[in-house]
Formats: structure tokens, sequence, C-alpha cells
């Protein structure tokens, strides 16, 4: 496994479908459609990647297998921590090893760039990311309720792993 910084045009627009396809996989039982479509036009259509990218500090990565891309993820170093925003996998590629490689990485980076944790949101219903995350170490450590707009809000739990 291996992961490439997405860096040029082309692989945003790439990861904005791929991001899509996953999306319309991994939620369908967890929010509405109409979310869905929403948070991933608002949060991973082009023009909203390359403005994390640009102006926000976000890194995003195609986690691959063989040549293939299995998923994504997102991070941004904030201060003494580093945010884990997004991290997806196809159906077909989920529970292969894939988000362990991702965290195993994310540690050596925060290890080489003294940073404290690894934090990240997680929806409350998503049971499988939650039970994942805490095979992996992390701890909820508080819940948030954001309002995104159009009157959908994110009800998730904050995790977090010390490194």
């Amino acid at each position: 496994m291996n992961l490439i910084k997405i860096i040029s045009l082309n692989d945003i627009n790439l990861l904005s479908d791929t991001a899509c396809e996953i999306w319309k996989e991994c939620y369908p039982d967890i929010i509405s459609k109409a979310q869905i479509d929403y948070m991933t036009e608002k949060f991973l259509s082009p023009s909203a990647v390359l403005e994390q990218i640009e102006n926000q500090g976000y890194e995003y990565y195609f986690v691959c297998n063989e040549g293939k891309i299995i998923g994504f993820t997102a991070v941004k170093s904030e201060n003494n921590r580093l945010f884990l925003s997004k991290l997806y996998f196809r159906k077909e590629e989920r529970r292969n090893g894939g988000g362990k490689f991702v965290l195993d990485f994310l540690i050596d980076r925060c290890k080489a760039d003294k940073l404290s944790y690894i934090y990240l949101t997680v929806n409350k219903n998503n049971t499988s990311a939650i039970n994942a995350y805490k095979k992996w170490g992390f701890i909820t450590e508080k819940e948030a309720c954001t309002d995104i707009g159009n009157g959908f809000v994110m009800d998730d739990y904050i995790m977090k792993i010390n490194v």
C-alpha cells in the first residue's frame, strides 16, 4: 500500500469523483441522500478541495494498493495536533488494513513534526468507523453537533489518539 499526495487539478477531479462514489456507499444508512449530496458538494467538490488545499492547509492523499485507488484521506496540522479530516475506503476495500496503514503513516508524521495527538470527528451513528478507531487506540473525547447549513448538522463524536 502507498499514499499519493493530491496536487494537480486532474487529481482533485478524480478525488472528487472517488469521494462521491464512496460516500454513496458509506452513508445511506446514516444520513439522508439529500445530506450526502449537500456534504459532498460543500466539502468534496473540486472547488471545495482546491480551496482547502490552497488556503486552509489541508493535504489530501489517495490510498493505493497495487496501483489501484482504494480510498483517500485528508489531514491538517493545527498547532500541536493533526486533524484527520477524512479517511474513506471503497466498500470492498474496508477491513483490509488500509486504515491502519494510513494511521501508522500519520503517527510517524506526528512524531517527526513533534505533534502530540491526532483527532477526528466521526458521525455518532457510524458504528463501523467508531469501532475501527477504538481498535486502533482512539478514545472519545467529547460530542459535537455542528450546523453545516441547508438545515443539516453533523452530529459527531470527537475522538483522539495520543502520539
